[in-house]
């Protein structure tokens, strides 16, 4: 519902998000559902439209660390030796590292614009994707099928590509969906800090901006609040599901349907 929302925001809110359109800090009403900012601006049309910055990077960072990742765990995990170490180890230098002290660095050093929030967010969650897809690789160069390929002396773009990923993908979609969530988080956090994008209405800066009204004016940062919750209960949720599709057999044994 909210991805529909971002994607159709221009027919869904009411009002122009950056428009004043009524008196300042005005409750929730018929007319401005979720009451209105400390500029008269429609709040229930700022969180629609703050859909679409706060779902694009969330969903860009987690495709963007997807590919830096996997393409360090794939190397990593099909070579061995010494790229096998320095990839492994510099994924566990990042993540040591706390992800907003990365992510708070980058922005120093490159600027507060939607792609570089996108790629400083992609920089403090790469590490979990190289994590997991390095573990299947191990997990599944040694099987029969991928040692069958290496006699046949196929090409290793071929094993890798057409033998080893295709079974490695199930449980890396899933947490594609869990980094999504925690990119939101990331940019959130950025937006209540003030370090977002100035130019784009997103659901952390409409949370920066109502700090100053918590007591006059709940309904700034309670609607803007609510809709993190949806979105990272809701890709959470998400990711659930997938996993139930992707690994069936391990949702039944989990249940007890299957024995271990």
């Amino acid at each position: 519902m909210l991805f529909l929302a971002s994607v159709f925001a221009p027919w869904i809110a009411p009002f122009d998000a950056l428009r004043q359109v009524g008196s300042s800090l005005t409750p929730p009403s018929w007319q401005h559902p979720m009451g209105t900012d400390n500029i008269g601006r429609d709040l229930f049309s700022l969180v629609v439209y703050g859909s679409r910055a706060s779902l694009a990077i969330g969903i860009c960072a987690a495709l963007a660390a997807l590919m830096v990742g996997g393409t360090v765990g794939v190397l990593a995990g099909y070579r061995r030796g010494v790229v096998e170490a320095v990839l492994m180890r510099l994924a566990e230098l990042f993540q040591t590292l706390p992800v907003i002290i990365v992510v708070l660095f980058a922005i120093a050093l490159f600027g507060t614009s939607f792609w570089l929030l996108i790629a400083a967010v992609a920089l403090a969650i790469w590490p979990l994707e190289a994590r997991l897809i390095y573990g299947q690789f191990v997990n599944l160069r040694e099987r029969e099928f991928v040692a069958a390929a290496v006699v046949a002396d196929l090409p290793t773009s071929h094993i890798i590509f057409r033998e080893i990923l295709p079974n490695a993908l199930p449980p890396v979609i899933v947490q594609v969906a869990l980094d999504a969530s925690l990119a939101i988080l990331i940019e959130s956090g950025l937006g209540f800090l003030g370090l977002s994008d100035a130019s784009m209405v997103s659901w952390g800066q409409l949370l920066f901006v109502a700090q100053d009204y918590l007591d006059s004016a709940w309904w700034m940062s309670v609607f803007p609040g609510a809709a993190i919750c949806l979105a990272v209960i809701g890709l959470n949720m998400l990711a659930d599901g997938l996993n139930d599709v992707v690994n069936p057999r391990a949702t039944r044994r989990a249940a007890g349907g299957l024995p271990g």
